[in-house]
């Protein structure tokens, strides 16, 4: 009896061992089958896990899976053929949308005294991550390309012209508050290298060329900008014609300004009539003489449009690249009078308080004291028309606003821009594009910016709806990212919130 018991003991303890090494066995499975499912030690900064991702290129792409490391996107692929990826900062990308960083690709920094410290602030909460001044004078302009460059996770990426190159007399000579000092006069051909050599040398990124010029002083600072490399933007001559402009090697023309001179069926009779008064008002003041020739020619050239003679122009712009940044939100201003709407009137609360306060009264003033012309009205339809009828040419466009000028909010008024475009006619991701990968081209930065695609930089825009089913869904931005940083929907509140 005694061994009997012995051998059941002997045999309780091997069942007992025995179910303890199982266990560990089942123990030691179920952990390996674990860590083949965590994810892998972090290598990226931040994950976008199944987002919708779109860019002009690609169009729209569902469920995605898109990481950033440093300032640089790098995966793009489909979340369901990629294994689990590790991450810093994961954002759920459900029913949200990715687009590239935005562009604003016409304004002024220094235009409007006081707004200037909020500039950067403004349009990196609105999701502009880069922008392309259009005129201002270097000892201010260059300043604030600087502070961009040296702080680029919380500015904007900034392109700089210099002073608008004009002729004499100069139409942003200073001589009144809406005429500040952005130009610089020309009286010779000399006067107009000598002009451009100065923004050469101090290294801008365009220039621009401006309406007073004479056609000689316009072909002499093309040549200047061709052989440093630098696009030639501006306003075409009212001396010259725009296929003589476009075929001296101007890049591209903004606002569309005196394109309507060029496709009036008497052109070269208008063409002759602004050099006359150009000579007879060379001692007049700039602004005053650009603005007679315009009321004198504006409205007989819309009213008398040659389709065949457009088809003629517009051909020129395609073949010699001259892109065109239409600036809806200046130019259809008084005729769509959204600077009366609610939305826009709440725009001024990210002002500094002074600034605020006047635009609010000014523009309040303006919808009441000034009825919507039928000058304006018509204008605004030709424009519209226009850009059809450039994009069937083949005219590359821009998105740009000329902020702050006529009481557009930095930001808030590209996302304006973006609805007038597609009210013009382009499709929202033909608009998108525009103010993504088309500035970028215009630069030849392409293969870094403008494409949600792997190498180029990090700067993104999180949506919380679909801009290609409403363009106005632009404007609900979730996050920024620029130049790899994250700045959730708090952080741009902050940015929106003056301190001034």
């Amino acid at each position: 009896m005694k061994y009997y018991f012995q051998i059941v003991l002997l045999f309780a303890i091997f069942l007992s061992i025995n179910a303890c090494e199982t266990t560990k066995l089942a123990t030691s499975n179920e952990e390996l089958a674990t860590s083949n499912q965590k994810p892998a030690t972090s290598i990226a900064d931040i994950k976008f896990q199944n987002i919708n991702v779109i860019d002009a290129k690609n169009g729209l792409q569902k469920g995605m899976i898109v990481l950033v490391k440093d300032n640089r996107i790098i995966k793009v692929a489909k979340a369901a053929d990629m294994a689990p990826t590790g991450a810093k900062r994961t954002v759920i990308g459900t029913g949200k949308y990715l687009i590239p960083g935005l562009w604003d690709a016409h304004v002024h920094l220094v235009f409007t005294e006081g707004l200037e410290s909020s500039m950067f602030r403004l349009f990196l909460a609105h999701g502009i991550t880069s922008i392309r001044d259009t005129g201002g004078q270097l000892p201010l302009v260059l300043p604030e390309r600087e502070k961009a460059r040296n702080n680029p996770k919380n500015a904007p990426r900034v392109m700089v012209a210099g002073p608008l190159l004009d002729g004499k007399p100069t139409v942003y000579d200073g001589s009144t508050p809406y005429n500040p000092h952005l130009g610089l006069g020309a009286g010779t051909v000399t006067e107009a290298e000598k002009n451009a050599d100065e923004m050469i040398a101090a290294e801008v990124d365009l220039l621009k060329a401006y309406e007073m010029l004479t056609p000689e002083a316009f072909k002499a600072i093309v040549a200047k900008g061709k052989t440093a490399g630098l696009p030639i933007t501006g306003h075409v001559p009212l001396s010259m014609d725009v296929i003589e402009a476009s075929d001296a090697g101007m890049s591209s023309m903004e606002h569309m300004r005196n394109l309507e001179f060029a496709c009036s069926s008497d052109w070269e009779d208008l063409l002759k009539t602004r050099q006359k008064m150009l000579f007879d008002g060379k001692e007049e003041v700039g602004s005053t003489l650009r603005r007679n020739i315009h009321k004198a020619q504006r409205a007989h050239a819309v009213a008398n449009q040659d389709a065949a003679r457009r088809t003629e122009v517009l051909k020129h712009l395609a073949d010699n690249g001259t892109w065109q940044i239409p600036t809806f939100s200046i130019m259809t201003a008084f005729s769509e009078r959204f600077i009366t709407r609610t939305d826009w009137q709440r725009s001024f609360t990210f002002l500094p308080a002074k600034i605020r306060d006047a635009w609010t009264k000014n523009s309040i003033a303006f919808a009441r004291d000034t009825p919507i012309d039928k000058g304006s009205k018509d204008y605004a339809k030709w424009m519209f028309e226009m850009v059809g009828h450039m994009q069937k040419a083949g005219v590359e466009i821009m998105a740009g606003t000329d902020c702050p000028i006529f009481y557009l909010t930095p930001g808030y008024s590209l996302h304006e821009e973006l609805a007038l475009l597609v009210k013009a006619g382009m499709t929202p991701l033909e608009a998108i594009g525009a103010a993504t990968v088309k500035p970028a081209e215009y630069f030849k930065i392409d293969n870094e910016l403008g494409l949600i695609e792997e190498g180029m930089l990090a700067d993104l825009v999180l949506l919380e709806a679909n801009p290609l089913e409403d363009i106005r869904n632009t404007q609900k931005i979730n996050a920024v990212i620029r130049d790899g940083k994250f700045h959730d929907r708090a952080a741009l509140d902050i940015l929106l919130t003056p301190t001034e």
